[in-house]
């Protein structure tokens, strides 16, 4: 909730008064609207589940058509549930909220920048704990579009709670959809902690997002994405599965979970742009970079917005 607030509260120091309107579901209130995949993830902690659903709306006309929808990937903590990670890599897990952070700040830059269109901010924020209550291997969770997906890595929630994000996206009717989590590791070993992966299946849009990726100088590497990649993961007792039951995923982990998220999209993916964000946290400095957030996606997202939206 807290991460939720902050960021309604950085766009409206930027934005124009009148301009921000918003609303944060909480709990039991995404249950109601139907987001089921965000409350499974953060049922188990204390700190419960946020929806933050924000519109810009700059040109004055309520029923405006929103050009754009923004949706970040907000864990503030991942233990990985009991698919528990080692002490090694849960340390840096405060970095888990960087999708949200990003989409938050490209949307900032943005409308500095003289965005005049309107825009859906999505963030799906929780922490992922155990406890009694928290979602656990085997379970089955059904989405609001009638998919139901096995819970056989409670490591793998990121995908769950975009799904619900994503899905929200499309209600706004929004004709571009971006979202941008640090949501696999297999995308780091695949590009290093300099590139952010990109994934679509909208293979025109993709150009154009690494051709404002290059102008505005963040790498950023596309890799694949077909519509089979929904299959990767299958179930015996659901749809499908959120992973795979080995490590990293298995083969083309990163392609698989994108794959995962195309699920949730709509017009079998014109107009979406999924960023895995392999490069938004260091855990050490280099020669370029201090420890902690880079930063790295928000100027080549925002320059999309102000672009294509």
């Amino acid at each position: 909730e807290q991460l939720a607030k902050s960021a309604l509260a950085f766009i409206e120091s930027v934005a124009a008064k009148g301009t921000v309107r918003s609303e944060i579901l909480l709990d039991q209130q995404l249950l109601d609207a139907g987001w089921n995949g965000l409350h499974a993830v953060g049922r188990g902690s204390a700190r419960k589940p946020v929806m933050l659903v924000l519109d810009y709306n700059p040109t004055g006309d309520a029923s405006a058509v929103v050009s754009a929808a923004l949706v970040g990937k907000g864990i503030t903590f991942d233990s990985g549930g009991y698919s528990i990670k080692a002490t090694e890599s849960m340390l840096t897990m405060k970095c888990d909220m960087g999708g949200a952070a990003t989409v938050t700040a490209a949307l900032a830059l943005a409308i500095l920048q003289g965005l005049n269109k309107r825009v859906r901010l999505i963030l799906c924020c929780a922490e992922n704990l155990i406890s009694s209550n928290a979602y656990k291997l085997g379970d089955i969770i059904t989405y609001k579009n009638g998919t139901t997906v096995e819970i056989v890595n409670t490591d793998a929630e990121g995908r769950l709670v975009l799904a619900d994000g994503l899905m929200c996206a499309a209600e706004s009717g929004a004709g571009l959809i971006i979202d941008a989590a640090t949501l696999t590791g297999a995308a780091v070993t695949a590009v290093g902690s300099e590139y952010t992966a990109l994934f679509a299946l909208d293979k025109a849009l993709a150009q154009k997002a690494l051709s404002y990726a290059e102008t505005v100088q963040e790498l950023t590497w596309q890799l694949p994405l077909e519509l089979w990649h929904q299959q990767q993961c299958p179930s015996a007792y659901a749809d499908t599965a959120n992973s795979r039951p080995v490590k990293g995923g298995g083969a083309g982990g990163a392609s698989n979970a994108a794959g995962f998220l195309s699920r949730f999209v709509p017009n079998e993916g014109k107009g979406w742009l999924h960023f895995d964000l392999a490069a938004a946290f260091n855990n050490t400095n280099n020669a370029y970079w201090a420890a902690g957030a880079t930063g790295q996606g928000i100027r080549t997202i925002s320059a999309i917005l102000l672009a294509e939206a």
